[in-house]
């Protein structure tokens, strides 16, 4: 077994960056890690919050929630049984429109363009989205190798 870790995002962010061109409209991007993600998202739903309750403020635990569900929904996981805050779908395009307006990307958004640049290829060397999700909250993930 190999354990998934920093290098297997690295080689990801190299992929893209080599291949920006192709995958992005700008020539310079910040690529955003968990933490800034989480900032990030944080801020939109302080933003949000302001237009609904008229505090920018916003509770930990409903940035945690709001974090495990957009990871999952970002990388096409399952969200079964997940709870949801109210007004997620303003709160996502918050931070969307938050990236895009700071000529931002978070790690999801690179994964999902360098995954059209391995799905014409026989490259499997991709991480897997489940990887990405422990990888982004801090669970170390173990990969069965492949049997030759």
């Amino acid at each position: 077994m190999a354990v998934l870790n920093q290098a297997s995002v690295l080689h990801m962010i190299k992929e893209f960056r080599r291949n920006r061109h192709a995958l992005c409209n700008s020539e310079r991007a910040t690529l955003c890690g968990a933490d800034s993600m989480l900032l990030a998202l944080q801020l939109s739903m302080a933003e949000n919050n302001k237009q609904h309750n008229g505090e920018f403020t916003v509770m930990l635990s409903d940035v945690l929630l709001t974090w495990k569900y957009l990871v999952h929904e970002k990388l096409n996981l399952p969200i079964e049984n997940m709870e949801v805050v109210d007004h997620y779908e303003d709160i996502k395009k918050t931070y969307d429109n938050f990236l895009k307006n700071s000529n931002m990307l978070d790690l999801i958004d690179v994964y999902n363009k360098c995954q059209i640049l391995t799905s014409n290829c026989e490259n499997n060397s991709m991480i897997k989205p489940m990887q990405l999700r422990d990888f982004l909250c801090g669970n170390e993930c173990a990969v069965d190798a492949v049997d030759d």
